[in-house]
Protein backbone atom coordinates (compact mmCIF):
# COMPACT_ATOMS: atom_id res chain seq x y z
CA UNK A 1 0.00 0.00 0.00
CA UNK A 2 1.00 3.65 -0.24
CA UNK A 3 1.32 3.83 3.56
CA UNK A 4 3.65 0.82 3.63
CA UNK A 5 5.69 2.31 0.80
CA UNK A 6 6.05 5.59 2.69
CA UNK A 7 7.05 3.65 5.80
CA UNK A 8 9.78 1.84 3.86
CA UNK A 9 11.12 5.16 2.65
CA UNK A 10 11.07 6.65 6.15
CA UNK A 11 12.83 3.68 7.72
CA UNK A 12 15.45 3.65 4.95
CA UNK A 13 16.12 7.32 5.51
CA UNK A 14 16.45 6.74 9.26
CA UNK A 15 18.85 3.87 8.57
CA UNK A 16 20.93 6.11 6.31
CA UNK A 17 21.13 8.73 9.07
CA UNK A 18 22.21 6.09 11.57
CA UNK A 19 24.82 4.75 9.13
CA UNK A 20 26.25 8.08 8.07
CA UNK A 21 26.44 9.29 11.64
CA UNK A 22 28.55 6.27 12.53
CA UNK A 23 28.57 4.44 15.85
CA UNK A 24 30.44 4.56 19.09
CA UNK A 25 33.90 3.05 19.01
CA UNK A 26 33.55 -0.70 19.60
CA UNK A 27 34.37 -1.81 23.14
CA UNK A 28 37.00 -4.56 23.02
CA UNK A 29 37.16 -5.30 26.74
CA UNK A 30 36.63 -8.86 27.99
CA UNK A 31 33.25 -10.31 27.14
CA UNK A 32 30.74 -10.62 29.97
CA UNK A 33 27.59 -11.34 28.01
CA UNK A 34 24.90 -14.02 27.68
CA UNK A 35 25.62 -16.81 25.23
CA UNK A 36 25.16 -15.85 21.59
CA UNK A 37 23.02 -18.23 19.55
CA UNK A 38 24.34 -18.01 15.99
CA UNK A 39 22.06 -19.58 13.39
CA UNK A 40 23.69 -21.07 10.31
CA UNK A 41 21.95 -21.85 7.01
CA UNK A 42 24.68 -23.69 5.12
CA UNK A 43 26.60 -26.87 5.77
CA UNK A 44 30.38 -26.85 6.24
CA UNK A 45 30.74 -28.22 2.71
CA UNK A 46 29.01 -25.14 1.29
CA UNK A 47 30.67 -22.52 3.52
CA UNK A 48 33.29 -23.59 6.02
CA UNK A 49 34.66 -20.09 6.60
CA UNK A 50 31.69 -19.14 8.78
CA UNK A 51 32.74 -21.61 11.48
CA UNK A 52 36.18 -19.97 11.54
CA UNK A 53 34.38 -16.68 12.24
CA UNK A 54 32.43 -18.34 15.08
CA UNK A 55 35.70 -19.64 16.55
CA UNK A 56 37.16 -16.12 16.31
CA UNK A 57 34.19 -14.77 18.27
CA UNK A 58 34.71 -17.46 20.90
CA UNK A 59 38.36 -16.48 21.19
CA UNK A 60 37.25 -13.10 22.62
CA UNK A 61 35.90 -14.92 25.67
CA UNK A 62 32.24 -14.92 24.61
CA UNK A 63 30.17 -18.09 24.53
CA UNK A 64 28.85 -18.68 21.02
CA UNK A 65 26.61 -21.62 20.12
CA UNK A 66 26.57 -22.66 16.45
CA UNK A 67 23.01 -23.63 15.49
CA UNK A 68 22.57 -25.66 12.32
CA UNK A 69 19.48 -27.58 11.26
CA UNK A 70 19.70 -29.24 7.81
CA UNK A 71 16.91 -28.41 5.39
CA UNK A 72 16.16 -32.03 4.58
CA UNK A 73 12.57 -33.12 5.13
CA UNK A 74 11.01 -29.66 5.37
CA UNK A 75 8.23 -28.81 2.93
CA UNK A 76 8.52 -25.03 3.36
CA UNK A 77 11.08 -22.45 4.38
CA UNK A 78 8.84 -21.50 7.29
CA UNK A 79 9.01 -25.03 8.72
CA UNK A 80 12.79 -25.00 8.39
CA UNK A 81 13.02 -21.60 10.09
CA UNK A 82 10.81 -22.67 12.99
CA UNK A 83 12.90 -25.81 13.49
CA UNK A 84 16.08 -23.71 13.54
CA UNK A 85 14.62 -21.41 16.20
CA UNK A 86 13.43 -24.38 18.24
CA UNK A 87 16.95 -25.79 18.15
CA UNK A 88 18.38 -22.42 19.23
CA UNK A 89 15.95 -22.03 22.13
CA UNK A 90 16.99 -25.44 23.44
CA UNK A 91 20.25 -23.71 24.45
CA UNK A 92 18.52 -20.74 26.07
CA UNK A 93 18.13 -20.58 29.84
CA UNK A 94 14.88 -19.09 31.17
CA UNK A 95 15.46 -15.67 32.64
CA UNK A 96 18.70 -15.10 30.70
CA UNK A 97 18.75 -12.40 28.00
CA UNK A 98 18.28 -13.90 24.54
CA UNK A 99 20.95 -12.92 21.99
CA UNK A 100 20.59 -14.11 18.39
CA UNK A 101 22.77 -13.69 15.30
CA UNK A 102 22.46 -14.81 11.68
CA UNK A 103 24.65 -14.48 8.60
CA UNK A 104 23.44 -14.86 5.00
CA UNK A 105 21.01 -17.80 4.81
CA UNK A 106 21.18 -18.24 8.57
CA UNK A 107 20.03 -14.66 8.97
CA UNK A 108 17.08 -15.31 6.68
CA UNK A 109 16.12 -18.33 8.80
CA UNK A 110 16.47 -16.21 11.94
CA UNK A 111 14.31 -13.41 10.53
CA UNK A 112 11.47 -15.72 9.62
CA UNK A 113 11.78 -17.85 12.76
CA UNK A 114 11.62 -14.78 15.00
CA UNK A 115 7.86 -14.72 14.42
CA UNK A 116 7.48 -17.84 16.53
CA UNK A 117 9.52 -16.22 19.33
CA UNK A 118 7.40 -13.07 19.16
CA UNK A 119 4.19 -15.10 19.29
CA UNK A 120 5.44 -16.84 22.44
CA UNK A 121 5.88 -13.50 24.19
CA UNK A 122 9.65 -13.91 24.56
CA UNK A 123 11.53 -10.75 23.64
CA UNK A 124 15.15 -11.08 22.47
CA UNK A 125 17.53 -8.53 23.97
CA UNK A 126 19.72 -8.54 20.87
CA UNK A 127 19.19 -9.60 17.26
CA UNK A 128 21.90 -9.16 14.62
CA UNK A 129 21.93 -9.85 10.89
CA UNK A 130 25.21 -10.00 8.95
CA UNK A 131 24.84 -9.06 5.28
CA UNK A 132 21.37 -10.58 4.90
CA UNK A 133 19.59 -9.32 1.79
CA UNK A 134 16.24 -9.72 0.13
CA UNK A 135 16.14 -10.65 -3.54
CA UNK A 136 15.87 -7.49 -5.62
CA UNK A 137 12.92 -7.92 -8.02
CA UNK A 138 14.90 -6.53 -10.96
CA UNK A 139 17.75 -8.97 -10.38
CA UNK A 140 15.33 -11.86 -9.89
CA UNK A 141 13.79 -11.03 -13.25
CA UNK A 142 17.08 -10.58 -15.09
CA UNK A 143 18.54 -13.85 -13.81
CA UNK A 144 15.36 -15.87 -14.39
CA UNK A 145 15.41 -16.66 -10.66
CA UNK A 146 11.66 -17.23 -10.30
CA UNK A 147 11.62 -19.53 -13.29
CA UNK A 148 14.56 -21.62 -12.06
CA UNK A 149 12.82 -22.22 -8.73
CA UNK A 150 9.28 -22.51 -10.13
CA UNK A 151 7.94 -19.61 -8.07
CA UNK A 152 4.13 -19.27 -8.40
CA UNK A 153 3.04 -16.55 -10.85
CA UNK A 154 1.06 -14.56 -8.29
CA UNK A 155 4.19 -14.28 -6.16
CA UNK A 156 6.29 -13.27 -9.19
CA UNK A 157 3.88 -10.47 -10.01
CA UNK A 158 3.95 -9.18 -6.44
CA UNK A 159 7.75 -9.10 -6.55
CA UNK A 160 7.78 -6.97 -9.69
CA UNK A 161 5.08 -4.59 -8.42
CA UNK A 162 7.40 -3.65 -5.56
CA UNK A 163 9.40 -1.73 -8.17
CA UNK A 164 6.52 0.78 -8.38
CA UNK A 165 7.11 1.82 -4.76
CA UNK A 166 9.92 3.87 -3.16
CA UNK A 167 12.83 4.06 -3.49
CA UNK A 168 12.68 2.87 -7.14
CA UNK A 169 9.32 4.40 -8.13
CA UNK A 170 9.53 2.92 -11.63
CA UNK A 171 6.66 3.53 -13.98
CA UNK A 172 4.19 0.74 -14.67
CA UNK A 173 5.22 0.87 -18.33
CA UNK A 174 8.90 0.35 -17.44
CA UNK A 175 8.10 -2.63 -15.22
CA UNK A 176 5.74 -4.22 -17.76
CA UNK A 177 8.25 -3.66 -20.59
CA UNK A 178 11.08 -5.33 -18.62
CA UNK A 179 8.88 -8.35 -17.86
CA UNK A 180 7.91 -8.66 -21.53
CA UNK A 181 11.51 -8.30 -22.63
CA UNK A 182 12.61 -11.06 -20.23
CA UNK A 183 9.82 -13.33 -21.51
CA UNK A 184 10.99 -12.81 -25.10
CA UNK A 185 14.58 -13.60 -24.10
CA UNK A 186 13.48 -16.80 -22.34
CA UNK A 187 11.58 -17.87 -25.45
CA UNK A 188 14.63 -17.26 -27.65
CA UNK A 189 16.92 -19.14 -25.25
CA UNK A 190 14.53 -22.07 -24.85
CA UNK A 191 15.91 -24.26 -27.69
CA UNK A 192 19.42 -23.85 -26.30
CA UNK A 193 18.95 -24.30 -22.57
CA UNK A 194 15.48 -25.81 -22.14
CA UNK A 195 12.91 -24.87 -19.52
CA UNK A 196 14.23 -24.24 -16.01
CA UNK A 197 17.66 -25.38 -17.13
CA UNK A 198 19.58 -27.50 -14.65
CA UNK A 199 22.72 -25.78 -15.90
CA UNK A 200 21.59 -22.63 -14.08
CA UNK A 201 21.30 -24.39 -10.75
CA UNK A 202 23.90 -24.62 -7.99
CA UNK A 203 23.44 -28.25 -6.90
CA UNK A 204 24.81 -27.87 -3.36
CA UNK A 205 22.31 -25.17 -2.40
CA UNK A 206 19.47 -25.68 -4.88
CA UNK A 207 16.90 -27.09 -2.47
CA UNK A 208 17.63 -24.47 0.20
CA UNK A 209 17.38 -21.68 -2.39
CA UNK A 210 14.15 -23.17 -3.73
CA UNK A 211 12.56 -23.19 -0.26
CA UNK A 212 13.52 -19.54 0.22
CA UNK A 213 12.48 -18.45 -3.28
CA UNK A 214 9.00 -19.88 -2.95
CA UNK A 215 8.34 -18.48 0.53
CA UNK A 216 6.69 -15.12 1.17
CA UNK A 217 8.54 -13.65 4.13
CA UNK A 218 6.76 -12.13 7.11
CA UNK A 219 7.59 -8.97 9.03
CA UNK A 220 8.96 -8.90 12.56
CA UNK A 221 8.61 -6.32 15.35
CA UNK A 222 11.87 -7.04 17.17
CA UNK A 223 14.45 -4.22 16.79
CA UNK A 224 17.59 -5.39 15.03
CA UNK A 225 21.14 -4.52 14.09
CA UNK A 226 22.11 -4.92 10.44
CA UNK A 227 25.81 -5.37 9.63
CA UNK A 228 25.89 -4.79 5.89
CA UNK A 229 28.74 -4.53 3.40
CA UNK A 230 28.82 -1.40 1.25
CA UNK A 231 29.65 -3.59 -1.71
CA UNK A 232 26.46 -5.58 -1.21
CA UNK A 233 24.42 -2.38 -1.00
CA UNK A 234 25.99 -0.96 -4.17
CA UNK A 235 25.64 -4.25 -6.07
CA UNK A 236 22.21 -5.48 -5.05
CA UNK A 237 20.22 -2.62 -3.47
CA UNK A 238 21.72 0.70 -4.49
CA UNK A 239 20.54 3.44 -2.15
CA UNK A 240 18.98 1.01 0.35
CA UNK A 241 21.27 0.27 3.32
CA UNK A 242 18.79 -2.30 4.64
CA UNK A 243 19.45 -4.49 1.57
CA UNK A 244 15.75 -4.55 0.74
CA UNK A 245 14.60 -5.66 4.17
CA UNK A 246 13.28 -2.40 5.64
CA UNK A 247 9.66 -3.36 4.97
CA UNK A 248 10.03 -6.54 7.04
CA UNK A 249 11.69 -4.89 10.03
CA UNK A 250 8.69 -3.19 11.62
CA UNK A 251 10.42 -2.83 14.98
CA UNK A 252 13.14 -0.62 13.52
CA UNK A 253 16.81 -1.26 12.93
CA UNK A 254 20.28 0.22 13.06
CA UNK A 255 22.65 -0.22 10.12
CA UNK A 256 26.37 -0.75 10.63
CA UNK A 257 28.44 -0.57 7.44
CA UNK A 258 31.18 -3.21 7.64
CA UNK A 259 34.41 -3.73 5.72
CA UNK A 260 34.87 -6.27 2.94
CA UNK A 261 32.38 -8.10 0.77
CA UNK A 262 29.84 -10.80 1.57
CA UNK A 263 32.57 -13.38 2.20
CA UNK A 264 35.65 -11.40 3.26
CA UNK A 265 33.70 -9.54 5.96
CA UNK A 266 34.02 -12.72 8.06
CA UNK A 267 37.75 -13.08 7.45
CA UNK A 268 40.72 -11.30 9.04
CA UNK A 269 41.39 -8.43 9.23
CA UNK A 270 37.74 -7.39 8.63
CA UNK A 271 36.36 -9.94 11.08
CA UNK A 272 38.05 -8.35 14.11
CA UNK A 273 36.26 -5.04 13.65
CA UNK A 274 32.95 -6.79 12.98
CA UNK A 275 33.25 -8.92 16.12
CA UNK A 276 34.13 -5.88 18.23
CA UNK A 277 31.10 -4.03 16.86
CA UNK A 278 28.77 -6.96 17.52
CA UNK A 279 30.13 -7.25 21.07
CA UNK A 280 29.61 -3.55 21.69
CA UNK A 281 26.03 -3.64 20.36
CA UNK A 282 25.26 -6.65 22.51
CA UNK A 283 26.49 -4.79 25.59
CA UNK A 284 24.36 -1.77 24.73
CA UNK A 285 21.32 -4.01 24.14
CA UNK A 286 21.86 -5.78 27.45
CA UNK A 287 21.60 -2.39 29.14
CA UNK A 288 18.20 -1.86 27.55
CA UNK A 289 19.33 0.91 25.18
CA UNK A 290 19.87 -1.08 22.01
CA UNK A 291 18.52 -0.71 18.49
CA UNK A 292 15.24 1.13 18.74
CA UNK A 293 12.55 1.53 16.12
CA UNK A 294 8.94 2.33 15.53
CA UNK A 295 6.39 -0.45 15.85
CA UNK A 296 3.45 -0.03 13.49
Amino acid sequence: TAAEADHRTTVRAEAMLSTSAGSDQPDTTDCALPKLLAIRGWSVEVDGSYLSFVDEMRATGCEVVDIFVPHDGFATFGEWADASIESALAHHIDGEPLHLLGYCGGGTLLSEGLRSIERSGLRPSYVGFIDVRAGHPKIRLHQGFDSIYAVPWAQRIRHQLVRLTPPDRESFFAVAYSVLRRAVKSTIDFPKRGWRSRNLRIPTIHRQAELAARWEFNSIVTPAYLYNCMRSIDTFWSGDPSLGRAGLLKGGFTVRIIEGDHFSCLQPPNSADLIAQITNDRKVSSQGTGSQGRVL
